[in-house]
């Protein structure tokens, strides 16, 4: 039995929803985008006073300033735009979806979102000050100046990585849905997720303790055992 609005269509066709839908999305994200670069000078004071407190912005070239900006009023545009993004990805997809699967999906995405924006809320509250505070620490009487672009590059990397983290249970029960792996598959292959994650917490991190990897890490397990669960519910 068919999708009920599934039919035979070209791919002049596919290709002129896809071509309407990223416009769409790409739409809203820039105006996101643009509405934070006008407030991102208070918007990134707001940020930095949090993860560091009390330290100077530095910059050290004339571009550096203006990057920063533009990849900050990305990252939040991208937050803030990503419902948006994700309901024309549903729309694109809803043609092709059983009755079952459009409601899978329409509870999902939210949820989605949700543990994106909980994962991001963990890293920027609890994660980066204990960071930050750690590195800036000052010692044998150097006080060191952080790069304003290199803090937030590998402070929202940081962000990002734990807001996907969260979303592993969503991503395995869809993945799972559509037939791509199975509970099985992520049992099996833990042990090397776990460590391929490690690895590049580490290499994202400028943690030289190893707390943020640790943290990173044990977020990601306990979403990962609790991807394998749904997704085994999933399959039922």
């Amino acid at each position: 039995m068919e999708p009920p609005e599934d039919r035979e269509m070209e791919l002049r066709e596919h290709l002129a929803e896809l071509r309407t839908r990223v416009i769409r999305s790409l739409i809203s994200l820039l105006i996101f985008m643009g509405l934070y670069f006008y407030k991102s000078d208070e918007l990134m004071y707001l940020y930095w006073n949090n993860i560091l407190p009390g330290r100077e912005m530095v910059a050290y070239s004339p571009t550096e300033p203006i990057v920063a900006k533009i990849v900050f009023s990305f990252f939040l545009a991208f937050i803030t735009a990503y419902p948006h993004i994700m309901y024309e990805v549903y729309l694109f997809m809803k043609p092709g979806l059983y009755e079952h699967e459009r409601k899978f999906m329409k509870t999902f995405i939210p949820l989605s979102y949700a543990f994106f924006l909980v994962g991001v809320g963990i890293a920027y509250f609890i994660i980066l000050p204990k960071l930050y505070g750690a590195v800036a620490v000052e010692m044998l009487g150097a006080e060191p100046y952080l790069s304003i672009k290199k803090t937030l590059y590998n402070s929202l990397k940081i962000c990002a990585a734990l807001g996907l983290s969260m979303q592993l249970p969503v991503i395995a029960a869809i993945a799972v849905r559509i037939g791509l792996v199975s509970s099985k598959w992520l049992r099996e292959k833990r042990l090397i997720i776990y460590l391929a994650v490690l690895i590049l917490a580490t290499n994202m991190s400028l943690d030289i303790t190893g707390l943020s990897q640790i943290i990173v890490l044990a977020v990601f397990v306990v979403m990962y055992e609790v991807s394998i669960f749904v997704s085994s519910l999933a399959e039922k």
